[in-house]
Order: C-alpha cells, then sequence, then structure tokens
C-alpha cells in the first residue's frame, strides 16, 4: 500500500482543511493533544474531539494512528472511523480507552434490522503496561471479507462478514475525541480540582490504499 493521506502535526496550529475540531485540541511540541477543559460550573468538564468528516474519508485501505492514552481513571479516549451517512448498510470501528493500560475495541453496524455494537467477549488486544506511558500503534483495515485490528502492526482481532455483520463499501472518516467524565463531567476525586486529567496525545495519523 501507499501512503495517500497524512498529518504528522508538526505545524503551529491543526489544518482545519483536514480537521473538524472542538475546543480543548491543540498541537503541543508535535503533538496532537486533546484535554479535558474546564465547564461552566466549579469542577465540572467538557471533552473534547477532532475528525475528518465532510473533509476525508477513505474507502478502502488501511487507517493508523501513533497514541497515547491516559492513565486517569473515569473519563475514556478514543480513536475510530465511521461512515460519512450512517445508513444501512454502514459500520464504525473503534479503540477506546477508558484510563490505564486498559484498551478495547468495537464495531458499530447499521444493517436492515437495527444498530449494534459487536465486542469480542474476551479482549483480543495484547496486554501492555505501556499504553498510557509511550506511543502506540493503532490501526483499522476492512474489505467485502471482514474487519480488522491491528496494534504495533500486529493484527490483534478479525470480524468476518456474516448475516449478522454486513459489510460496507462505504468511505469511513477519522475521529479522535476524550471523553468527559459520569455526572456532565464532574470529578469528584482530582488532588487540583482547578486541575484536569492528563490530555490524550497523537504523534501522528496515516492512511494507506
Amino acid at each position: 500500500m501507499k501512503l495517500v493521506w497524512s498529518d504528522e502535526f508538526n505545524d503551529k496550529e491543526i489544518d482545519k482543511k483536514k480537521w473538524n475540531v472542538s475546543d480543548g485540541v491543540k498541537i503541543v511540541d508535535g503533538q496532537l493533544s486533546l484535554e479535558i477543559l474546564p465547564g461552566s460550573k466549579p469542577m465540572f468538564w467538557r471533552g473534547s474531539s477532532i475528525n475528518t468528516r465532510g473533509k476525508f474519508s477513505s474507502k478502502v485501505g488501511y487507517i493508523e494512528a501513533s497514541i497515547m492514552f491516559v492513565q486517569t481513571g473515569g473519563h475514556g479516549c478514543g480513536f475510530g472511523i465511521g461512515n460519512e451517512d450512517n445508513r444501512n448498510p454502514a459500520a464504525g470501528m473503534s479503540f477506546n480507552n477508558g484510563g490505564g493500560d486498559s484498551v478495547g475495541l468495537s464495531l458499530s453496524i447499521v444493517n436492515e434490522e437495527r444498530g449494534r455494537t459487536l465486542n469480542p467477549k474476551e479482549n483480543p488486544i495484547p496486554k501492555d503496561n505501556t499504553y498510557s506511558k509511550k506511543f502506540h500503534r493503532f490501526g483499522f483495515q476492512w474489505s467485502a471479507a471482514d474487519y480488522r485490528w491491528y496494534v504495533d502492526g500486529r493484527l490483534a482481532n478479525t470480524m468476518r462478514i456474516s448475516p449478522n455483520i454486513p459489510a460496507t463499501t462505504k468511505p469511513m472518516f477519522i475521529s479522535l475525541d476524550h471523553n468527559r467524565l459520569p455526572e456532565a463531567g464532574l470529578l469528584k476525586n482530582f488532588k487540583d480540582p482547578n486541575m484536569g486529567p492528563e490530555p490524550m496525545r497523537v504523534d501522528w495519523v496515516k492512511v494507506y490504499q
């Protein structure tokens, strides 16, 4: 495959021609930083996100990002891809981190019956105590035959197309997010109520076809 799209976040500002950006997303030391922001009330916080919806999508190929997830529990981070219109047949693939070094994956599908999310019964992501301490590569690949998730270049899981798992040939856009906490982002146990949790960091995003 050849590299057809990328962002290494080496500029001072985020490229708005490539990304839709919420508050709380910025470039810090050549890396994308997705932060949790103070809300309108003390100890209430807001999440942040960035995506390529309506600006870039890939119909076939391999999408990968170098990410360092967060250590603090009680909030979540995600890296995902999904169809622009979310209409039958549609699909979305994701990696999810709820704090610490546990990373899971999911497949959300929309078929003729209903939309649903499929999660493996056993977490297939390789165990590693550094997902929140250093960058790892997370990747997606999909085809008319299956959906595949990769971690550090190695296949982590495959879900094959079946009557319950429809294929999608529609283009996928890219999304990254750092979610607010439960209770509208209320942080009860922070040592410093004026500081949110550490940001989710992204070193680069690349698309191959």
